[in-house]
């Protein structure tokens, strides 16, 4: 493949990138200091004996090395097949009819948005946000109808007084719905009427609450739970029984941290507690002669097996 542009210079995908959209790759090299320089360095007394006592010993670089692609020097190697890039020029006069045609990047590919040039292709829809105002629209004419739409631009806003929809309706549209009032007519025209209205009113009474103290003899009196308001010395000054006395004993006798409780195990000082049985280690010594047989025995630790 043949450079179209010999202008063009295409970028390396590794090392530093011009691009910020691509990252910059990690860039490695060989180092560029001497073995002269590596002998003065001193490590250990152990890292100098490794070192070899010729250092005008050639380096690994100093070898030529027959790379592996391509035509192989020794015979037990197989030569593997070569591929390259042709050198000739196309744009010259050639025998060959494929070498006038134009490359691939010869041709401007179109954009498959927007409009299609070739007419094969459907066009698709463009869509977007329009630039004109409304003083500009207004000046557009569409139809008498749709300049029926165009009435109260230039009225005041929604600052009209709703009517309500119960009771009368101004409307013809909208059924008006029952009213209901209170009576005019004349109420105090009858002697028992006129009695009734000297009367005091269901307002004119002041009930009393269900709860608590009743002033009506006809109704029970509920009783009234509540918090005492008395504090504990207060208490301590009611008498009540000699019974109810005996539940004070105490009261100004040290608190149940004072008292020391024994423990379970081990003997106990309350005869109403058992002593459990405790086993231990012998304190007597078991080299003395024992009393009955008149010698010592040795014990099973004396014996060499």
């Amino acid at each position: 493949m043949t450079n179209l542009n010999p202008n063009m210079q295409t970028r390396s995908m590794f090392g530093v990138q011009v691009l910020s959209k691509r990252r910059s790759g990690q860039r490695y090299g060989f180092g560029s200091s001497t073995r002269a320089v590596a002998n003065k360095v001193f490590l250990s007394s152990e890292h100098a004996k490794l070192a070899p006592p010729n250092t005008i010993t050639p380096s690994p670089n100093a070898y030529t090395l027959r790379a592996a692609v391509g035509p192989q020097s020794d015979g037990k190697k197989p030569s593997a097949p070569l591929w390259g890039f042709g050198s000739a020029d196309r744009f010259q006069g050639n025998t060959k009819p494929s070498a006038q045609n134009p490359g691939p990047g010869a041709y401007d590919a179109r954009s498959g948005l927007g409009v299609q040039v070739s007419s094969t292709k459907e066009q698709q829809p463009l869509y977007g946000f329009g630039t004109s105002t409304r003083d500009h629209v207004a000046k557009v004419f569409v139809s008498e109808e749709h300049n029926k739409s165009l009435y109260g631009i230039d009225s005041p806003g929604p600052v009209y007084t709703m009517d309500a929809a119960i009771g009368r309706q101004q409307l013809s549209q909208k059924s008006n719905g029952p009213a209901w009032v209170q009576g005019v007519a004349e109420r105090w025209q009858y002697d028992h009427v006129k009695r009734a209205a000297t009367s005091p009113g269901p307002g004119s009474y002041t009930l009393k609450p269900a709860i608590s103290v009743q002033v009506s003899s006809t109704m029970i009196s509920a009783p009234m739970p509540g918090f005492g308001t008395s504090n504990r010395e207060h208490m301590q000054k009611l008498f009540i029984s000699t019974e109810h006395e005996k539940g004070l004993l105490g009261n100004n006798s040290p608190g149940p941290c004072s008292y020391k409780v024994p423990e379970g195990n081990g003997p106990q000082h309350l005869s109403v507690w058992h002593t459990q049985p405790s086993w231990g280690f012998g304190t007597s010594a078991r080299w003395q002669q024992s009393k009955n047989s008149g010698f010592s025995v040795p014990g099973p630790g004396a014996y060499c097996i």
